[in-house]
């Protein structure tokens, strides 16, 4: 079979670039053939054209031979060298096989075998590119085919390519700018949010830093800058690369996870999460081990798959509240779209490109969504700490609540009960204990918890004046001293109090809403008490309340 072209005729001449676009293909599944058999004249029928434009032959185990006719050598400047280039740093054993004449044979033609390819050492790479790149002979001869014998586990997609040498030094300056920006993007990133991990002990940064850098470390290895900078043993190499993979997976999950608050009680999610580094950690398992094939497959279906879970999740707690998830779907979506087009678009290079530019948005708009984060969390504390304005003395207050602490309670107690003894006035105890508590911070978690405690403060302080003074005991026990106030009178606040907190709703996951009741106990002093006996009485009624079945105000 024939298909060469007249290449010349359809360019104008001296052109500074080729793209070659007319293959034949030849898949040898069983990898039996040599060069010798596959040249032969037998086998051009065996040669099938190649409906793509570039070389893209899929994830295969087999060898597979191409050929090709480059343009006439009138089609360039004949002063200036050509390179033959083949754009994919990750295929695993390329050779070119080019006619050149020889007078020393009968034929007059034989062949360079050029050899390249990860597995190959770095000696064979003849021009330092992260490509493989060689020079075309000036003696090659025109209008023959130039073959290739290609084998990997990876994708193999190899836009072919021939360049006069200055203009190929231009464009391989500009591609290795855009690399370094690309990779200087990801490091800053890497660096930035690891000073923030210092600084706040968050593992959701932590998590972050951990994703980016080992994406970096994997992009820097499929790019083939690793292997042109450190020639290293091929099954390390591998090794590394699946490793890194693997571990890019597991870490945006986990990142995913703890930045989207999937909860215990959510089983589903915690599921789908747990499946996802479950199929990571396949993934680094099957590559390290040099099952690459299914490796391979494995990856691109979660690469696929991964980022829809994770953006259908970011929507869902969009619409449920979590401002800054709108960040965090911008950024997988924006990844989703790169690697698309990563897949889908034919050109391999434009398809890289936008895969890099993909996940440099992506590592920004990640960073950008742990600020909105941090920024709603400093929200939210400094809402939940509002009170302390109303305690000037912070050595007496409690930090979440903003109510008087056990310390205070101590002195301010001592204090009143002298004064109602001495003037002769009323004073009543209240010793408050929310109900079940443990068990709501067992299922939800403690950052849950505090915001029902800092919820009930909010409940008292509305039903107390600036004389009736509130204090968070411990946990979830809460006293009020009531001074001036007797039972009957107590008794109606402390209704006010239950009624109130009891009506209070709280959201501990997005899917679900609980109430939470409190247990009041109170007690009025006599004139034969001292403080540790009022406080007595009063925690024996609230015991009472608690054992007759709790949500109820008890008064002895």
């Amino acid at each position: 079979m024939n298909t060469a072209t007249t290449l010349a005729e359809v360019k104008s001449p001296e052109a500074s670039s080729f793209t070659i676009k007319n293959f034949e293909i030849l898949e040898d599944v069983d990898g039996q053939y040599d060069f010798s058999i596959v040249s032969s004249p037998d086998f051009d029928e065996a040669f099938h054209q190649h409906v793509q434009e570039n070389i893209s032959l899929g994830i295969s185990p087999s060898v597979f031979w191409v050929r090709f006719i480059p343009p006439a050598e009138n089609y360039f400047d004949e002063s200036d060298p050509l390179l033959l280039n083949f754009t994919n740093p990750s295929i695993n054993k390329l050779d070119v096989y080019i006619p050149v004449k020889d007078s020393t044979i009968a034929k007059g033609r034989n062949y360079i075998l050029k050899q390249a390819g990860a597995e190959r050492p770095g000696t064979a790479r003849e021009i330092w590119d992260a490509d493989w790149t060689f020079p075309l002979p000036h003696q090659y001869i025109q209008g023959e085919y130039i073959y290739l014998r290609l084998q990997s586990v990876s994708v193999m997609n190899l836009p072919v390519m021939i360049w006069q040498e200055k203009d190929f030094i231009h464009a391989a300056l500009l591609k290795n700018i855009a690399y370094g920006l690309f990779y200087g993007i990801l490091l800053s990133m890497v660096f930035y949010n690891l000073f923030i991990v210092f600084v706040l002990k968050d593992r959701t940064y932590l998590f972050y830093v951990l994703y980016i850098a080992f994406m970096l470390i994997y992009q820097f290895n499929s790019h083939g800058h690793l292997r042109l900078w450190l020639d290293i043993d091929y099954r390390l190499y591998n090794a590394l690369f699946w490793f890194c993979l693997s571990a890019a997976f597991s870490f945006a999950a986990l990142f995913s996870a703890k930045f989207l608050q999937i909860h215990s009680d959510e089983i589903f999610l915690k599921r789908i999460f747990n499946l996802i580094l479950l199929l990571s950690i396949l993934i680094g398992i099957l590559g390290i081990l040099g099952c690459s094939i299914p490796a391979n497959w494995l990856s691109h279906g979660l690469g696929l798959i991964q980022p829809l879970v994770f953006i259908g999740l970011a929507f869902y707690r969009f619409r449920n509240g979590f401002r800054s998830a709108i960040y965090y779907l911008l950024a997988w979506g924006i990844l989703s779209c790169g690697i698309l087009g990563w897949i889908f678009l034919p050109d391999r290079t434009t398809s890289s490109n936008v895969l890099m530019l993909a996940t440099a948005l992506e590592s920004i708009l990640l960073s950008l969504a742990l600020s909105a984060r941090f920024r709603d969390l400093r929200l939210t504390q400094l809402t939940l700490t509002r009170n302390l304005h109303y305690y000037r003395d912070l050595s007496l207050t409690d930090a979440l609540t903003g109510l008087y602490n056990r310390r205070c309670l101590n002195s301010k107690m001592q204090k009143e009960i002298r004064q109602a003894l001495t003037e002769g006035i009323s004073l009543s105890l209240m010793i408050m204990d929310i109900d079940f508590f443990k068990k709501y911070n067992d299922a939800y978690g403690h950052w849950q918890g505090d915001q029902v405690l800092v919820g009930f403060s909010d409940v008292l302080l509305k039903n107390l004046n600036d004389t009736q003074l509130a204090f968070r005991f411990g946990g979830e026990e809460f006293v009020i001293l009531l001074p001036n106030l007797d039972a009957v009178e107590t008794s109606k606040i402390a209704e006010n109090i239950r009624r109130d907190f009891a009506a209070k709703t709280f959201r501990p996951t997005n899917k679900k809403t609980v109430q939470v009741t409190v247990s009041i106990g109170i007690s009025t002093l006599t004139a034969q008490d001292n403080e540790a006996a009022l406080f007595e009485r009063t925690d024996k009624a609230l015991y009472e309340a608690k054992t007759a079945g709790r949500n109820r105000v008890v008064v002895r």
